[in-house]
């Protein structure tokens, strides 16, 4: 009993100063400050953001593929998006085609319930990601006099969301050389503008490239590699729950997708920091 207790012990005290040794590397001491500038600054802002998302983006999201794309006939393009993502097959590709139906067959009612969602949590996203840029770089924050900004923001959201779902499917037939360098360009863009955006122009775009560089390859690789690992838990919410299932395994995967833009938006103070940091070490 002694000699087990002691393998244990011994094994344990191993595995403590493993994890010791990887953590006083130049990579763990990144992982470690990244850890906590998230978790100082987000304050559980992904938890927000996605049920914000849920009640505004997503159906503007839909509305504007409606109105807006070249087939209105067939407008329900989110839905056949998804299904053919997924490779989703009978009750539960019916299930995801009916839990977002095309908004054109009643246009009007659901462009009263996206205004009425704008309102009351879609301008809260915008002051929710500059909150949490704010402390992240350490700047000053206007919510007050930015409802102007957070309400571009929200709209500016929508439309690059509703430009990936209609232009995914022709992008993807041009295969992989051109998805992915198109991708990269955009969403970089993007991630760019929206800290540049929501903080004053504060921050140069120089100093805001690694995080806008990381959040278009992990949001942009987890979309990609999603039918790995969403499938089957789809399937099986919507056999054992219905409509109800997809739509919460949909929002749980909204929610990866949000925080790791988040996770994102501390990165390059963190790596600006690690970096200096670093170099204070070698000399």
């Amino acid at each position: 009993m002694g000699s087990e207790r002691a393998a244990r012990s011994g094994r344990i005290k191993a595995a403590q100063d493993w994890l010791g040794r990887r953590a006083d590397s130049p990579l763990g001491r990144l992982a470690e400050q990244w850890f906590r500038a998230y978790f100082a600054a987000s304050r559980n802002s992904a938890c927000a953001v996605t049920v914000y998302s849920s009640l505004s983006v997503l159906p503007a999201v839909l509305v504007a593929i409606a109105y807006f794309h070249p087939s209105r006939t067939n407008a329900n393009v989110f839905a056949e998006r998804l299904i053919s993502h997924l490779s989703l097959t009978g009750s539960t590709a019916s299930l995801v085609y009916d839990s977002f139906g095309s908004a054109s067959d009643n246009a009007l009612a659901a462009t009263i319930a996206v205004v009425v969602g704008f309102l009351l949590w879609g301008i809260g996203i915008g002051q929710i990601y500059q909150e949490v840029y704010a402390k992240a770089w350490q700047v000053k924050a206007r919510p007050i006099a930015d409802q102007g900004r957070f309400a571009v923001f929200f709209f500016a959201l929508t439309g690059a969301i509703a430009l990936v779902v209609v232009s995914a499917e022709q992008l993807r037939d041009r295969g992989w050389l051109v998805l992915v360098p198109v991708w990269l360009l955009a969403s970089t863009a993007f991630w760019l503008w929206v800290p540049r955006f929501l903080l004053h122009r504060q921050i140069g775009f120089r100093s805001l490239l690694p995080g806008a560089l990381l959040a278009s390859l992990l949001v942009g690789g987890t979309s990609a590699t999603s039918p790995l690992f969403l499938t089957k838990p789809l399937n099986e919410s919507g056999r054992s729950f219905g409509s109800f299932g997809v739509a919460l395994t949909i929002v749980g995967y909204v929610f990866v997708l949000l925080t790791m833009s988040l996770i994102c938006v501390v990165f390059a103070p963190v790596w600006a920091h690690w970096r200096q940091s670093e170099r204070r070490r070698d000399d």
